[in-house]
C-alpha cells in the first residue's frame, strides 16, 4: 500500500508540474489589441503618496511576451482570500484527501464584528493580493511604480486574461512617469 501511494503521489506531483507549466506558458495576444488605462497622473503628488497602495510593474527592456509569461506565472501564486485567511497557512498535508476542505467562516464577533470586519475584508484581499506579486515580480527584476487608484482598479477588475496583458504592456512599454514608493 506504501508503494501504491508513492506512485499516485509521484504522477499528482506531474500533473500538477505539466498543469502549471501549460497556465505559465499561454499564448501572448497581440500588444496592438491591449488597452492600457490612462497612467498620465501617476507622478502627482497626490498618487506618489498612495503609490505603495496602488501600483503596477515595469521593467526596462522586457519585451511584452516575456513579461506576460512572468504576470501568468506569477498568477498561480494568487489564491481566492479572504479576510479570514489572509494571515493563515495555505499548506495541505501529503496525506490529506485529493483538493481543500472548504471551511465556512464562523462569525464569533457578531454583528458589530462583521460590520468591521467587512470594512477592512477589502483592504487586507488587497494587500495579500499585492505581497504576492511582490514577491514573485521583484526577485525578476521588475520595479513598481505608483499609478491612480483609479487606473489600479480598473486592471484589478479585468479577468486573468486580459488582465495578465495589460500588466505585461505596462511592464513592457515605456516609462509612464510613476515614481517608486518609499513605503
Amino acid at each position: 500500500m506504501g508503494m501504491r501511494k508513492l506512485a499516485l503521489a509521484l504522477v499528482g506531483g506531474a500533473l500538477q508540474l505539466c498543469a502549471s507549466a501549460a497556465f505559465a506558458q499561454e499564448v501572448p495576444p497581440d500588444p496592438a489589441a491591449v488597452t492600457v488605462p490612462d497612467l498620465s497622473q501617476s507622478s502627482s503628488p497626490a498618487v506618489v503618496e498612495e503609490g505603495w497602495k496602488y501600483f503596477f510593474f515595469r521593467k526596462e527592456g522586457v519585451k511584452f511576451a516575456e513579461a506576460y509569461g512572468d504576470f501568468n506565472d506569477c498568477l498561480r501564486f494568487q489564491q481566492q482570500s479572504n479576510w479570514l485567511s489572509v494571515n493563515m497557512t495555505r499548506f495541505v498535508p501529503w496525506e490529506s484527501k485529493v483538493g481543500r476542505e472548504v471551511r465556512s467562516p464562523a462569525y464569533n464577533y457578531g454583528l458589530v464584528g462583521a460590520l468591521i470586519g467587512s470594512m477592512i475584508e477589502g483592504t487586507l484581499t488587497r494587500r495579500d493580493y499585492q505581497a504576492r506579486m511582490r514577491a514573485c515580480m521583484e526577485p525578476r527584476g521588475y520595479i513598481r511604480y505608483g499609478v491612480p487608484q483609479s487606473a489600479w482598479e480598473e486592471v484589478s477588475r479585468l479577468p486573468r486574461e486580459q488582465w495578465a496583458g495589460v500588466q505585461a504592456k505596462i511592464a513592457s512599454g515605456p516609462d509612464f512617469g510613476g515614481k517608486v514608493p518609499v513605503k
